[in-house]
């Protein structure tokens, strides 16, 4: 039982060294060698400059979507979490589906209402130390707006 619990604890450690987080990746390195640190990315896109970029998730449990862009010469040129109020305010109304997944990445949800023909988006990101969710709704001319709520699951309403 003793070498159960070492073996899931060793685990859980190389499990954790491998999350990507502020300065898990350095300008300038190679794809592979992001790839070696990090593994595969939950999301990969070409952008419309050409570049590339990965998108490391902690989705739907977690708060980070970490995107890698390699430049022109194929190396990191960027490295960032982009879930954050600057960057979910900064979408410009009307942008496609794809200039949001090229700036944020992924949902962690995706829901569609037939009555008003659109589709919202959600992600889970912190705000501070606050546990938040943003809701993008598109509609037939692209995305309309953006709102952003505190988590229901951590908010303590009926406990």
């Amino acid at each position: 039982m003793k070498s159960i619990l070492i073996i899931c604890l060793a685990l859980a450690i190389v499990g954790c060294a491998s999350a990507l987080g502020p300065g898990s990746v350095s300008l300038g390195e190679s794809p592979d060698a992001v790839r070696a640190k990090s593994g595969r990315p939950a999301a990969e896109r070409r952008l419309p400059s050409g570049q590339n970029a990965w998108y490391y998730t902690t989705a739907p449990s977690g708060y980070f979507t970490w995107r890698v862009v390699f430049g022109a010469d194929g190396r990191v040129s960027e490295y960032a979490q982009v879930l954050t109020r600057q960057n979910f305010y900064a979408l410009p109304n009307g942008a496609s589906r794809d200039v949001v997944l090229d700036r944020l990445g992924p949902p962690m949800e995706r829901m569609t209402f037939a009555r008003s023909d659109t589709e919202t988006w959600t992600y889970r990101w912190l705000d501070g130390t606050f546990q938040m969710l943003a809701n993008l709704t598109f509609g037939a001319s692209g995305f309309e707006q953006v709102s952003l709520i505190h988590d229901p699951a951590f908010s303590g309403v009926g406990r």
